[in-house]
């Protein structure tokens, strides 16, 4: 995309950014200190803490000032209808990208305006309630837990030393733990306590209180401070925690009145729920492929508004008024960065009980999460990501050269007020295609769900469908254009540091297709089979299963290796002598994308239309 290009339907502002543009967006990748009182999470009328008693707090205890602020219950109540909005309505996604948001905030604040401010004085009684019995039995446990050690008991005597028969028993010790030892482990029996009485405010307090504890201790060697200070900062995190699950549960029944007096709609229970899931670098048009995936949808059978569309960033300009900023407008992002990651958290704590509860829906996921892409996750089996609620799951990986984000990174901030510093989207290209491959394979052959998968690439014009260079079902993979494929190992050797597009890639040897073969390796130590076609006349001339590579078609795999990309690729499979490759006595195979659920253009970008 050109960066003077703007989406059909929106026009650049006249913003007077004389001399800014995508590769010098005038930001950077910390947000300057003048603008930190900005931020939605240190705003007086958002939170109860000042922001200079939280870096306060933050530099005794060692804990992330986000965690410490104390939320006031309105703000709170805002993370709980954002979440409900989102999970269980359908909110009309419009014609243009930015529809989707304005109809949701709209959604929001009228809720919130009609149905929920009239309680403000129970929610605020509500979370006062949690915070007051969090601090009393987070008290009670600091006492017991700094309490001096009881004294050991008497070393136990038989009748043999009463007659002098036997030496005298050993001395029993002295409990030796230093205080820390013995409040932490006091503090980690509370949990283990807490665990088994399932009762939720319990666990809350007694996580809490273990958080602080063992934070001042690797903060500070010590578990300095007095009880009241620690009892403080334990009930802030409960109350943030706990106190704003507690305030969901009670708008519940006002939000349902609501939703039916307005008439909007809900999105229904599933036996068997869809998951949409795109994956993609930030700003590599994972949001265009909204469009298609509700085509996908119909021909699927199914309602779009049976779909609760997933896109946490649409929650922005709702906690953040952007005219209120001043000349910290390309900070957007990252002013409301913080409280974006905590309402998201939230967001899957709802979705788990909905889960539980039989209520899950469809969904489409299209959300900017680093830990979606860490392959170092405890969660590596994807148990922890929204995807696994799908019976029937298709997952979209968007490959879209790096400088090619950048560039659309900007036209995004001209029109919706969110920037990205260039280092941060870099670096989160390097992030994304590092971790595509573990995130593929967990959800490739995963047991027990339909998953389909497909591989776009971005590298089109906006406005023009991507084209699928890969697609496949349950540990099988169709590839039409291996080149593409190996470049998600080259897109991981970028430089983040680059000020223009000739900087972002290394030098040619380092991006020499036959040093990138590292996924297409994997692929083949890790499918169940995978098949090379020709993208233009779907005929399949190469076929790898149980360890082997066969050729199917040896003029179309003959003229497949005349292109350095796809020999590489065949090599990565065994073919180092193409020659010597075997021919398959199966039947010729051609493959047709109108029996494939794939979404993008199999040739030529064409012009993304769907029909209505």
């Amino acid at each position: 995309m050109s960066a003077s290009a703007a989406p059909a339907g929106y026009a650049l502002p006249d913003d007077g950014l004389v001399g800014r543009g995508p590769w010098n967006p005038g930001i950077e990748s910390t947000l300057p200190r003048r603008f930190l009182p900005l931020t939605t999470l240190y705003r007086p009328e958002n939170v109860a803490t000042p922001l200079a008693e939280a870096m306060e707090l933050s530099a005794f205890s060692g804990l992330p000032m986000p965690e410490i602020v104390a939320f006031r219950p309105d703000r709170l109540v805002v993370h709980e209808l954002l979440i409900r909005v989102m999970a269980d309505l359908s909110v009309p996604v419009g014609e243009t990208y930015g529809d989707l948001g304005v109809n949701f905030r709209a959604i929001v604040a009228h809720i919130l305006a009609t149905a929920i401010a009239p309680h403000a004085d129970r929610i605020a009684e509500t979370l006062r309630a949690v915070a007051d019995e969090a601090r009393a039995r987070i008290a009670a446990e600091l006492d017991a837990a700094f309490a001096p050690p009881a004294p050991p008991p008497p070393p136990p005597r038989t009748w043999r030393h009463v007659l002098g028969l036997a030496a005298p028993p050993a001395p029993v010790a002295d409990d030796a733990r230093s205080t820390e030892e013995r409040a932490l482990a006091h503090c980690a029996a509370w949990c283990v306590r807490a665990a088994a009485s399932e009762n939720a405010l319990e666990l809350a307090a007694s996580a809490a209180l273990h958080k602080v504890a063992s934070g001042i201790v690797r903060h500070r060697g010590k578990l300095v401070g007095d009880r009241a200070l620690l009892a403080n900062l334990a009930t802030t995190l409960v109350a943030n925690d706990e106190g704003s699950r507690r305030i969901g549960c009670l708008i519940e029944p006002w939000f349902a009145e609501a939703v039916a007096r307005e008439g909007y709609v809900p999105v229904r229970a599933q036996a068997a729920p869809i998951v949409m899931n795109v994956k993609g670098a930030s700003a590599s048009g994972k949001s265009t492929m909204r469009p298609l995936q509700r085509a996908l949808a119909r021909r699927l059978g199914e309602s779009w508004s049976d779909f609760a569309v997933i896109t946490p960033d649409i929650w922005r300009k709702f906690l953040l008024d952007y005219d209120s900023i001043g000349d910290a407008i390309g900070y957007a992002g990252t002013l409301t960065g913080h409280e974006v990651e905590i309402v998201d958290r939230k967001l899957d704590r709802y979705m788990a009980r909905k889960a539980r509860e039989g209520r899950m829906s469809h969904l489409l996921i299209d959300r900017f999460r680093f830990d979606s892409f860490n392959a170092d996750s405890r969660t590596q089996d994807g148990s922890q990501l929204l995807t696994r609620f799908g019976h029937r799951v298709f997952m979209l990986f968007m490959i879209t050269p790096p400088d090619a984000t950048v560039e659309r990174a900007w036209i995004r901030g001209r029109i919706f007020g969110r920037y990205k510093a260039v280092d941060d989207l870099l670096a989160h290209n390097v992030e994304a295609f590092t971790g595509m491959p573990e995130l593929f394979f967990t959800w490739a052959a995963k047991a027990g769900k339909q998953v389909h998968y497909e591989f776009l690439d971005n590298s089109v014009p906006q406005g023009e469908r991507p084209r699928t260079v890969a697609f496949g079902e349950n540990g099988d993979l169709t590839v039409l254009d291996a080149g593409c494929l190996i470049d998600i190992a080259r897109y991981t050797k970028i430089n983040i540091d680059a000020l223009s597009p000739a900087e972002v890639y290394p030098d040619a040897a380092a991006l020499a297709p036959e040093r990138n073969t590292g996924f297409l390796r994997q692929c083949a130590r890790r499918l169940r089979s995978v098949r090379f076609a020709e993208a233009g006349s779907g005929r399949v001339y190469a076929r790898f299963e149980a360890g082997r590579l066969a050729c199917l078609d040896r003029a179309a795999f003959d003229r497949a290796c005349h292109d350095p990309e796809t020999r590489a690729a065949l090599a990565a499979f065994g073919a180092e002598r193409p020659e010597a490759v075997p021919v398959s006595d199966v039947p010729p195979e051609i493959l047709s994308q109108d029996r494939t659920e794939t979404l993008g253009a199999w040739v030529h970008p064409s012009r993304m239309t769907v029909p209505a």
